[in-house]
């Protein structure tokens, strides 16, 4: 096994194409890199093996705007490379962690290569608990008094879980195919070591996919609810509708223009039609309140 030392492991930000080209490295691997946009997965090459990872941070604007951004891993028995467009503080971290303690320990490539992946998973659970909390919120938001912003909210969580997912589930299969042997020679213990950060990746996947199954149900309860109000509302709506059809029956009744009609000539004529109205409109207000239809909810 090839001796592991304080320069096996080489952190490289920012770099531009002349770097690159001297670390020896394949020149599609290069490419990948200079280009960006690459989806989460492992490459094997003739001169070594190609990861693409992603670490996540949110936005400064409300509303948990997802930030990904790329960390690219290119792995020899000889030497190992972490290369990403700008400073990441957790692969600074473990980099400075490992050149403190590498001398006092004799770690394998792949013991190397999983504190790598297992910095970058691990950061992804503090950004799941963050959604939850934000996800809790808005439910309780949405439920105790349903405003526009707050299914707005929803559905920007939606898409940015929806992004996540679409950058973390291809991390299921990538490490899969190395535990399987075919990219890398690894030993037992980095074997195990791989799959655990898998492990980790499928706790991810599975707690992004419950909560993109909570706001899907956040939006059936809001449906519900402005349904019920729609109902509610639409029957007082009826309800007065029909009080108004009595009182115009009687005013339609005593305005058609007719030579002789009854009490056209009465001097209570007047104060009597309004009393009947009254009376009516009474009735069948009292009338629907007993049958059950007329609450004080609903006319709220």
């Amino acid at each position: 096994m090839t001796a592991i030392d304080s320069s096996f492991w080489h952190d490289i930000t920012s770099p531009n194409r002349a770097d690159l080209e001297a670390l020896a490295i394949n020149g599609l691997v290069i490419e990948d890199i200079l280009h960006g946009g690459q989806r989460t997965k492992i490459e094997r090459y003739e001169d070594g093996v190609f990861f693409v990872f992603y670490a996540f941070t949110f936005g400064s604007q409300p509303g948990l705007d997802l930030i990904a951004t790329p960390i690219y891993i290119f792995v020899t028995p000889q030497r190992l490379y972490t290369i990403h467009d700008s400073d990441i503080e957790l692969i600074r971290i473990a980099y400075a962690r490992w050149q403190s303690h590498v001398q006092a320990r004799h770690d394998s490539y792949g013991d190397v290569l999983h504190s790598v992946l297992d910095i970058i998973v691990d950061s992804y659970f503090p950004l799941i608990d963050e959604i939850g909390e934000y996800v809790e919120k808005v439910e309780l938001a949405v439920l105790m008094d349903t405003k526009q912003n707050d299914l707005r909210t929803v559905l920007h969580l939606k898409r940015t879980l929806l992004e996540l997912r679409r950058y973390v589930a291809p991390a299921r299969e990538a490490l899969n195919v190395l535990l399987r042997g075919d990219m890398l020679d690894l030993n037992q213990s980095a074997i195990m070591q791989i799959q655990d950060v898998y492990d980790h990746v499928l706790r991810t996947v599975d707690a992004i996919d419950l909560h993109r199954d909570m706001l899907a149900s956040i939006l059936d309860v809001h449906l519900s609810v402005q349904s019920n109000k729609l109902n509610s509302v639409m029957k007082v709506l009826t309800i007065a509708s029909v009080i108004l059809m009595v009182n115009s029956l009687i005013a339609g009744i005593y305005g058609m223009n007719f030579a002789h009609m009854p009490e056209l000539s009465w001097t209570y004529g007047y104060p009597v039609a309004l009393g009947l109205m009254l009376t009516a409109s009474t009735g069948v207000v009292l009338y629907f309140r007993r049958k059950g239809w007329l609450r004080g909810d609903d006319i709220r």
